[in-house]
């Protein structure tokens, strides 16, 4: 029989009577009866369904988080089987414990025992916390997520304002995401699995959304327009490539754009894979080598990405109109040089993601790979002017990327539509839209804002058939 002293068994090891001990102190100061069955804290039928709740919900967010019970139990100071006992409904959580799992959990209080909250402010609470989901100073955040604050913050005030269209989400962008989080294992069974899984996806998007075999131009605005998903462009240094960060209905995916074109791209289609596929964790930060890190999660967006970017049919037809041979191509000559930078412009990547695909389709070996991307120094063929439009002026939105993607500014559509027609209607001044912008000649930008007002009513004035909207004067501050 286990032996008990002032409440502890003493046949435990001794950490484990320091965690019983603590806990037998807590039920203490709560007058609460402290037995060996844990008695004060067992769940009973008035409060079942609030334990059950409250269980749900920390599973929900451990998952989320991806720590094992063993894990959040060292976090808050309690066996795996208590853990387990709170998840499954049977053990309720006492006024001391409940605040301690919040932050060992990256959630609110609130939202932990079972109050609602908008997708908006949750996301906005795991924001504002470090990548593992504990206290940080506002200082101490990655550029990623203080960007991603600062968007969040800006539809708050815009939604109280003027109408905020929602994200967008098309039937068809509805249809693969549900798919997917049916059909997709949380975690890939091995490499092999990864990959076929990622390219099946990819294929997937490409037929849904008749992309055909060709170069996806504006990648941020298919995103946006198809997957509820607010895209976020901003040199944020080169620490964190990007961020996927989604709750509820409110989803971001933000690429730091202090690397070139076809990064940025690269790292758009891999944090959309972790949106599609149902990424469990609401928070994903990641700098190069997580993206590219043997975790197989990561293995299969980065398949996804290569495939959405890089359709196979596509490559190979290239392939086939240069007459390139294997060895040819293999060798890394002049014209296998030409014929790699031609791919490069026709699907606007980069030489390294080219040569991973390449040996996925099996046209390049291992040691292919490696070697030429040792070796080589392939720029695009004849790049296209196209791709320089887009500046830091209003709008436009949307545009491809700049040929260097360095320095490149782009908010989510909606939200600086929103802005412009609050700041142009003088229901606002210019401040969100230079938030959003990331612009700090607020008097300039006033001007550029109303001069396309004036213009405007200058226009609905000729045209008295069109109804005008009632003017206010510009708040500037």
């Amino acid at each position: 029989m286990t032996g008990f002293e002032h409440g502890v068994p003493t046949d435990l090891p001794t950490e484990e009577q320091k965690s019983y001990r603590s806990h037998a102190e807590v039920l203490d100061m709560l007058g609460l009866p402290q037995t060996p069955e844990d008695e004060g804290l067992r769940s009973t039928p008035v409060t079942a369904d609030e334990d059950s709740v409250v269980g749900a919900r920390v599973r929900e967010a451990r998952s989320r988080a991806r720590l094992s019970g063993s894990a959040l139990g060292e976090k808050v100071g309690l066996a795996r089987d208590q853990i387990s006992k709170i998840e499954n409904g049977r053990r309720r959580l006492n006024g001391v414990e409940a605040p301690a799992f919040a932050r060992a959990l990256g959630v609110t209080l609130g939202w932990l025992l079972g109050q609602d909250e908008s997708p908006r402010m949750a996301l906005a609470h795991r924001l504002s916390r470090g990548a593992n989901g504990e206290e940080a100073a506002p200082d101490g955040l990655p550029a990623t997520q203080t960007r991603a604050l600062t968007v969040l913050e800006a539809d708050r005030i815009l939604s109280g304002i003027v109408p905020v269209p929602p994200a967008r989400v098309s039937t068809a962008g509805r249809k693969l995401m549900t798919e997917a989080k049916a059909e997709l294992p949380t975690h890939p069974h091995d490499r092999a699995h990864a990959q076929r899984e990622g390219r099946e996806l990819a294929l997937k998007v490409r037929r849904e959304l008749e992309l055909g075999s060709d170069e996806i131009g504006d990648l941020p605005a298919l995103i946006e327009a198809n997957f509820g998903v607010d895209v976020v462009l901003s040199p944020m240094g080169t620490a964190v490539d990007g961020l996927c960060a989604h709750s509820g209905d409110q989803a971001l995916i933000i690429a730091s754009t202090d690397f070139t074109e076809e990064h940025v791209r690269f790292t758009l289609a891999h944090e959309l894979g972790h949106h599609i596929a149902g990424d469990p964790r609401d928070l994903i930060a990641e700098d190069n080598a997580q993206m590219f890190s043997s975790d197989s999660i990561e293995r299969r967006v980065n398949a996804f990405a290569a495939h959405l970017l890089m359709p196979v049919v596509g490559v190979k037809q290239v392939l086939a109109d240069s007459g390139l041979t294997p060895d040819e191509l293999a060798a890394g000559g002049f014209r296998a040089q030409r014929v790699l930078g031609r791919l490069m412009q026709r699907f606007n990547v980069s030489l390294a993601a080219l040569l991973v695909q390449l040996e996925e389709m099996r046209e390049l070996t291992h040691d292919d790979v490696n070697r030429l991307r040792g070796e080589l120094q392939v720029t695009r063929v004849e790049p296209s002017m196209a791709r320089r439009r887009l500046s830091r002026s209003i709008p436009p939105v949307g545009a491809p990327l700049t040929e260097s993607a360095c320095g490149v500014v782009r908010p989510p559509e909606r939200l600086l539509n929103a802005a412009l027609d609050a700041a142009r209607d003088r229901r606002t001044g210019t401040r969100i839209l230079a938030a959003l912008l990331e612009r700090e000649d607020d008097e300039a930008l006033h001007n550029e804002v109303m001069a396309v007002a004036d213009e405007a009513g200058a226009r609905e004035a000729a045209n008295p058939a069109r109804p005008s909207r009632p003017r206010r004067r510009a708040n500037r501050g």
